[in-house]
């Protein structure tokens, strides 16, 4: 077991329990994990905006004891670039998997261009009030496209409303400034879609890709976890 500690972090809609299909892999791999489970309708308590996130985060990261490397996945990576930034004596290396890995003052609807175009107007968010919500329908499109259709539904079932100021917000700060990244382009994204996510990958300081969907821990969770391992012995 690797004295480094991998933390994961969810992207918009989903929690901690997302990542439950990679973790048999990453145990396989001998890896130390632990997925955070930000605040918000359904989650954790605290505040559900893109500040209270990175807040959260930062303070499970100050708890941990070691050497760390953190993930983020999706809205995760916004998470992660505002919450890591400063934290280089501990966080080892950044992983993002078809993630916002913003520039400060940059939001994640600003780097989600050009967006992908979905078949029928339905399939995509939704707002209500000031949160987003995700149908059955529209999740399977945007996130699960190539995933078993048992682990889809019961991936979409779970998934809870998310605050207009997450993805609305602006970073303050960028962590892939000063620490190491590793950038896992997903080609078949059909919520982030691979331009974007090409364009956010030149700032790593490695990018791969996957042939995958937005949800590569559902669909190729093998192969993602052998990307992660290779980021913790590189970071580690």
């Amino acid at each position: 077991m690797t004295g480094t500690t991998l933390v994961l972090v969810h992207g918009a809609w989903h929690g901690a329990r997302s990542w439950d299909p990679l973790l048999p892999f990453l145990e396989e791999a001998g890896l130390r994990t632990l997925a955070v489970q930000l605040p918000g309708a359904g989650r954790a308590p605290g505040r559900h905006d893109l500040a209270g996130h990175s807040a959260f985060l930062r303070a499970e990261l100050e708890s941990l004891t070691g050497p760390l490397v953190v993930c983020g996945h999706s809205y995760g990576g916004a998470v992660v670039t505002q919450g890591v930034s400063g934290l280089d004596d501990r966080v080892r290396r950044l992983v993002y998997v078809a993630a916002f890995m913003l520039e400060v003052g940059e939001s994640c609807v600003d780097a989600a261009v050009p967006a992908p175009v979905p078949p029928e107007p339905h399939l995509t968010s939704v707002a209500e009030g000031d949160y987003l919500t995700v149908s059955e329908e529209a999740a399977t499109h945007m996130f699960y496209g190539d995933c078993d259709p048992v682990l889809a539904r019961a991936a979409a079932a779970s998934l809870t409303p998310e605050h207009l100021m997450t993805v609305g917000s602006p970073v303050t700060g960028a962590a892939w400034h000063t620490i190491p990244s590793t950038y896992v382009v997903c080609e078949n994204d059909q919520a982030l879609s691979p331009v974007a996510q090409a364009r956010m990958a030149g700032r790593a300081t490695r990018a791969l890709s996957l042939d995958s969907s937005h949800s590569p821990m559902l669909s190729r969770p093998r192969e993602l976890a052998a990307i992660l391992a290779e980021a913790v012995g590189n970071g580690g």
